[in-house]
């Protein structure tokens, strides 16, 4: 967490204009302050300040506030608030059975799209998330499973899907970043994750699909 007490240009860092449009720099610049939680649960998030505090005008921090909005890392109530939300149990189990379906649909369209080069380079994400699940480093097995994911999605080849996980990938790794393994269950998990590779390396979606599925969301701690 960060000090709430610091100014809003403190808290959110040095900004500099690229070349992408203006609004979706702010949308990932406020949408990884809450990721992080520089900007806390319940905040309210004043577009005037924002501008402010960036040096840019109040649009393009409008549209990027609808966006978070849309998203739901961030609730509106007309003349009252524009503040971030809060996370609950339900909000978690849901992210959880999102993320498993559209990870093994990402799966499904990597695999008959992928070149020999790359799978060699997907299997490797599952060595490090072995790795992580066996030394029982939850923090470790989170980050390198977002990016198997997102390597998976990257070579889905699915322009649809692609802009589709685009637009929620804050919001699940807003509320899955304090998810932990219980204690006991990465010897489980890492026996799936070491089924996959060579699933995958036989060209068999389907049952590298049906390993994923075995260990997802299955020993893992939710408590908020």
């Amino acid at each position: 967490m960060t000090d709430t007490n610091l100014s809003l240009d403190a808290r959110l860092g040095p900004f500099t204009v690229e070349g992408m449009a203006l609004a979706d720099q702010i949308f990932d610049l406020v949408g990884s302050a809450i990721v992080d939680g520089v900007l806390e649960p319940g905040e309210k998030v004043n577009d005037k300040e924002v501008a402010a505090a960036l040096g840019i005008s109040r649009t393009p921090v409008r549209e990027a506030l609808q966006r978070l909005t849309w998203v739901g890392l961030v609730e509106v109530s007309p003349s009252r608030y524009t503040r971030v939300t809060q996370v609950t149990d339900d909000d978690v189990l849901s992210t959880l059975e999102h993320i498993g379906m559209q990870a093994s649909t990402a799966l499904q369209f990597a695999m008959r799209r992928i070149s020999a080069d790359e799978l060699v380079e997907a299997v490797s994400f599952l060595d490090r998330m072995i790795a992580a699940s066996r030394a029982d480093d939850s923090d470790a097995l989170m980050a390198e499973s977002q990016a198997f994911i997102g390597f998976l999605v990257a070579k889905s080849g699915n322009p649809v899907f692609i802009r589709m996980m685009s637009e929620t990938n804050l919001l699940v790794a807003r509320n899955l970043r304090h998810v932990r393994q219980q204690e006991g269950s990465a010897a489980m998990r890492a026996e799936c994750f070491e089924e996959m590779p060579s699933a995958m390396l036989l060209g068999d979606a389907d049952a590298a699909e049906r390993w994923f599925r075995t260990q997802h969301g299955v020993g893992v701690d939710t408590a908020l």
